[in-house]
């Protein structure tokens, strides 16, 4: 029963669109703009960095509520917080109501990674923030979160429920950005030291 009512909390709370209760406030349709995905970067690309922001903030802390919430009353079961947090990407990703489309999970999975392990959660940034700078592309952040948590959280949690859920979560997030590769191969992702340029400059 504790797998279920994990997968229940997170899959209900991670449906939860901000970025949909923020577009019918500003009677914006960000399925049919931008990347046409419900979550921070569209929101962002459609309505603006504080609009995409607040999405991103309220996308990771539902995650972290989620997996508060689970923990609490399944203090004993050691697989509850990855779990839920999984089950919230999915929630995240495919919202029943919105016809099973949503955003791609990366607040989500970065929601999880902060509640799991806060310390992992800031080398996590650091390094992923590198990365982006480096490879002058945000498309590698997703992948570099994707094998990063699984390995380093599992190696620390050597559980076969651990790892497992821990590898699904990793291959759900990159399967979910698969065609931001296609989009930086053909010039239509934005490069990221021009984008910081551009900031510097307002």
């Amino acid at each position: 029963m504790e797998y279920l009512w994990c997968i229940l909390i997170g899959y209900l709370l991670g449906s939860i669109s901000f970025a949909t209760i923020v577009s019918k406030i500003k009677k914006v349709n960000l399925k049919e703009s931008g990347t046409k995905n419900l979550g921070a970067t569209n929101t962002m690309l459609v309505m603006g960095k504080g609009f995409g922001a607040l999405v991103m903030v309220l996308d990771v802390l539902k995650t972290v509520l989620a997996i508060i919430i689970s923990r609490a009353i399944f203090p004993h079961f050691s697989a509850a917080g990855i779990l839920t947090g999984t089950s919230a990407m999915l929630g995240h990703i495919c919202p029943f109501y919105l016809k099973f489309k949503g955003g791609k999970g990366l607040a989500c999975y970065a929601g999880m990674i902060l509640a799991l392990d806060p310390a992992l959660f800031v080398f996590m940034l650091v390094l992923c923030v590198t990365i982006m700078i480096i490879f002058n592309h945000s498309v590698v952040v997703p992948y570099t979160a994707a094998v990063i948590f699984p390995l380093f959280y599992c190696l620390r949690n050597p559980e076969l429920p651990i790892i497992i859920i821990g590898v699904v979560a990793g291959l759900i997030l990159a399967l979910r950005h698969i065609p931001d590769i296609t989009r930086a191969k053909t010039g239509g992702d934005s490069k990221i030291r021009d984008f910081f340029k551009e900031q510097i400059k307002k």
